[in-house]
């Protein structure tokens, strides 16, 4: 089996830590950031598969930092996906305006979380 590699971007430390240890568990390699700044870098070099990013982060909105690394052409394969706990329809509008690959709303199922990633991989 093909071992993914998930990088989360997220300010806030608790949220990283918790669905870092979820997807760890279900045996993806798991990069955390909690700040948007040096993350489009990041992602040209580390190559995740895909990108779980919070829209609400200080100085840099996760829907704006979209936006900016759909720009870079050396990170076409990797998927970047809006991961926040608003409404989902808010989501899916939001991300289908800044051209993410998807959206997950954060929730209590962590496990929910890890089957929504590895389809979002794999499908």
């Amino acid at each position: 089996m093909t071992k993914y590699k998930i990088m989360i971007v997220d300010d806030s430390e608790l949220m990283l830590e918790i669905y870092k240890n979820a997807l760890q568990t279900a045996g993806f390699e798991v990069i955390t950031r909690n700040t948007p700044f040096g993350t489009a870098a990041l992602i040209a070099s580390e190559k995740p598969d895909l990108v779980l990013l919070d829209i609400f982060m200080p100085a840099l909105s996760g829907d704006r930092l979209v936006e900016v690394v759909k720009k870079d052409k050396g990170i076409k394969k990797t998927k970047i996906v809006l991961f926040s706990n608003r409404p989902e329809g808010e989501l899916e509008s939001v991300a289908s305006a800044c051209g993410a690959d998807g959206f997950i709303q954060k929730t209590g199922d962590y496990m929910e979380v890890v089957r929504k990633v590895r389809s979002l991989i794999e499908g």
